[in-house]
């Protein structure tokens, strides 16, 4: 009997598991071990396939579609070299009996000689794209120019649209009253600019900054936001000409704190330091919130105060085509990046307006951080960096975006699909082998072999301790899951957990 730890990550919250297909798993034989005969038909092949893998015979294996249409092109083309009776280069579908369920099917393939893999067939769904009129010109939703190059929110929205339990703080110009796109979802704040509680926006940058991270979706005007079920606190700390004092923002800072803010945007920046603004951050971080903030955009490589803060996220932008915004600064305090040219958000008189700058690069990654906050309630500073560094695409950029973190793109571009399915990390399948080995394996993203995020930890005890396993060499990958393998006479009666290690 295997035992193991509440299957979570332990960056908390208890999920579902991505689902599969209940009546059949993917089996993926080894063509060489296979013993084929000459003149077997299909039929007679994969009868005979059933009983040498040792399953019930109301078992049932059967080529998938796209393995008898290429033996089919390849018969038409006199290709000679068809020994089996059916392709055993790609997979098979293994059509399970009544009484055997998909875990029990891979363990009981699980060591067998002929098998180089079985897994759950995972199901999936397309994007979710909202009817908001002008969502087809927000391309750092769905970028038309270079497919790929966004940060993949109509994926993410089929995990979460948001939860009204995430409050999220927009300190910048205020918002304007007459924006519906953030229609019952708007706490009331306070303006520091001017000592009152009038937040008002009078720029237009605040609101722009609020509609690119939770303008509402579904609603027959303009676009939508990243988060589209969050609350949102507007906080005035710039003025009308979109300048402001670095007690402002620290006032602000402490102000989303005592108002219960667990995400906070500051698209601003200035030279220098000011222990004021460095202490309020440092005490939201210690209490539970997330802090997003800009490199700015100055093209230069010097990130602006308090970007240049290692407690803060800190953002810098990229263009259509993927590459770093001539705009954006850069250096080693960066985090990563996300869309900053030519951004479609809403504007301060009911209008949409198009604008470029880090400003709207943070909000979306402070609007993914709610998202998974929404899956997390008790999701940290910490922990949502690692999430969103794990998550990012990189390489994907000029030639300065180079492997790993760089101070250009730090650890890529955002990508909010990668970022939430590890947000929901957890193991959900554990199969003991009959060499004495165990398998875990969860639901990753697609560049999980690339970034190998994860960390193991074992004990003897649900209770601890444990001891984590640095190695890395036990994982395996495939495009939608994760797998690491135990070996031992213990290693079925142990408890494990996986855990999304910081970048």
């Amino acid at each position: 009997m295997i035992s193991w730890a509440v299957p979570q990550s332990t960056l908390g919250g208890n999920l579902p598991r991505l689902a599969y297909a209940e009546d059949h798993i993917l089996v993926k034989l080894r063509p060489q071990a296979v013993p084929v005969f000459a003149g077997q038909s299909s039929a007679g092949f994969l009868s005979g396939l059933v009983l040498g893998l040792g399953l019930p015979a109301d078992a049932r294996l059967e080529e998938p579609p796209l393995g008898r249409l290429l033996r089919e092109k390849e018969r038409s083309e006199a290709v000679a070299n068809l020994e089996a009776p059916v392709d055993l280069s790609r997979f098979l579908y293994l059509y399970l009996p009544p009484g055997m369920s998909v875990v029990q099917s891979i363990a009981k393939l699980g060591g067998h000689p002929w098998v180089e893999y079985a897994e759950p067939d995972g199901i999936g769904t397309g994007g979710l794209a909202p009817n908001d009129p002008d969502f087809s010109q927000q391309w750092h939703h769905t970028n038309s120019t270079q497919p790929g190059a966004d940060i993949h929110t109509p994926q993410a929205w089929n995990i979460t649209q948001g939860s009204p339990t995430v409050l999220v703080a927009v300190l910048d110009t205020g918002l304007t009253d007459a924006a519906s796109e953030f229609a019952g979802r708007v706490v009331p704040g306070y303006n520091f600019a001017d000592a009152t509680p009038d937040t008002t926006d009078d720029n237009g940058h605040g609101t722009m900054v609020a509609g690119v991270l939770c303008a509402n979706a579904n609603n027959g005007t303009l676009g939508a936001g990243v988060d589209w079920g969050c609350r949102l606190i507007p906080i005035k700390v710039l003025n009308q000409d979109d300048t402001g004092l670095f007690s402002w923002w620290a006032q602000g800072v402490d102000y989303a704190v005592s108002m219960g803010a667990k995400v906070i945007n500051l698209s601003a920046g200035g030279f220098g330091s000011a222990t004021s603004l460095t202490t309020a951050i440092s005490n939201a971080v210690r209490q539970g919130a997330i802090f997003i903030t800009i490199t700015h955009n100055d093209g230069q490589g010097v990130i602006r105060f308090p970007g240049n803060l290692p407690m803060c996220i800190t953002v810098g932008a990229t263009d259509q085509n993927d590459a770093r915004a001539g705009f954006s600064n850069y250096g080693p305090q960066i985090d990563l990046v996300a869309p900053g040219v030519n951004i479609s958000s809403a504007g301060r008189n009911g209008s949409l307006e198009v604008q470029s700058g880090t400003s709207f690069s943070a909000p979306q990654v402070a609007g993914v951080c709610s998202l998974m906050a929404a899956l997390r309630p008790n999701l940290n500073q910490d922990q949502a960096r690692a999430l969103v560094c794990a998550g990012a695409d990189d390489g994907v950029g000029d030639a300065t975006d180079t492997a790993g973190f760089d101070n250009y793109y730090g650890w890529g571009r955002l990508n909010a699909y990668n970022s939430l399915l590890l947000a929901q990390t957890r193991i959900d399948s554990i199969v003991p082998l009959a060499n004495g080995q165990v398998v875990l394996s969860w639901p990753s993203p697609p560049n999980a072999s690339d970034r190998q995020p994860y960390r193991i930890s074992m004990s003897t005890s649900v209770d601890g301790p444990w001891t984590l396993e640095d190695s890395t060499t036990r994982f395996g990958y495939t495009p939608a899951r994760t797998w690491w393998t135990n070996s031992g006479p213990d290693a079925s009666a142990r408890f494990y957990k996986v855990q999304v290690w910081q970048p």
